[in-house]
């Protein structure tokens, strides 16, 4: 495409007021508390957040995506890189019902009160949907409008769903046959954020037990001793596939997330006087 003053090679714009975006959910929250002691907390959330940029400061966070033609903001309305249409949290904090004045064992004293007594988990358990990908074109088309970027074309009729499962899905993330790269001079048609494709969600488990124990003169002295599960089952959360049309590893999976760990185990012991 000719530029229309050809003498400018670049354009930079600071604070520019020319994208919008549009965010719509449904929030529930249920909490319970229960009369022998302890609490339960469940948050959902469905949402669904449309814009035509996801950032203006790449020089601040990392860039996601970039305009392909700045010509034609309506073609990048698109989800927004920070959608998340699926959110639900289980928080929790039980002491369990045995031991004295409890339902089981009520009549416990003594040594075996100090045994049975006192224990009780508490946790957070979440599930997250993935965020959706952001796809580019690596192959030199010339569509760099000032300073604009080029995504691949989308094979009509083709299925992005990856062709396998288990592990190998790592190798080939999505169904890397339905991109191509558009012919010199055309933008192409891949949206800004891909509408059905996502990275890894979170599916993630944190849980503590812990056993509180009151001795001494009147019982004013105390032990808590706590044993905490970060990511109880070791569960995996990748980080995007290679989303750069024309790489050799296109549509790879190689690492895990950022800030994700492997299952961590901690115990702690507090003197309380």
């Amino acid at each position: 495409m000719a530029r229309p003053y050809p003498q400018y090679t670049g354009l930079s714009l600071a604070g520019q007021g020319d994208y919008d975006s549009i965010y719509h959910s449904l929030q529930l929250t249920v909490e319970r508390r229960f009369a022998g002691a302890g609490s339960l907390l469940v948050t959902y959330t469905n949402s669904k957040l449309i814009s035509d940029a996801d950032t203006l400061t790449n020089w601040l966070e990392a860039a996601t995506g970039s305009i392909q033609n700045n010509y034609n903001l309506k073609g990048e309305r698109s989800l927004s890189s920070q959608d998340v249409p699926q959110r639900f949290v289980i928080s929790y904090v039980l002491d369990l019902p045995f031991g004295h004045g409890k339902k089981y064992l009520s009549n416990a004293s003594g040594f075996m009160e100090k045994v049975v007594g006192g224990w009780g988990f508490d946790g957070v358990a979440t599930f997250q949907s993935g965020f959706p990908l952001v796809f580019s074109n690596g192959v030199a088309n010339y569509t760099t409008l000032f300073g604009g970027g080029s995504r691949p074309d989308v094979v009509a009729g083709c299925n992005k769903s990856a062709p396998g499962g288990g592990s190998a899905k790592l190798n080939e993330w999505f169904n890397t046959a339905c991109f191509a790269a558009p012919p010199d001079f055309v933008f192409g048609d891949e949206a800004r954020t891909d509408p059905t494709l996502r990275a890894s969600g979170i599916n993630n488990w944190d849980v503590s037990l812990f056993k509180r124990t009151r001795f001494g003169p009147d019982e004013k002295l105390g032990l808590e001793f706590r044993a905490e599960f970060f990511n109880l089952f070791n569960r995996t959360q990748f980080a995007p596939p290679n989303t750069s049309f024309g790489s050799s590893t296109f549509g790879v999976v190689s690492s895990t997330a950022a800030g994700t760990n492997p299952r961590l185990v901690q115990f702690g012991l507090k003197f309380v006087f």
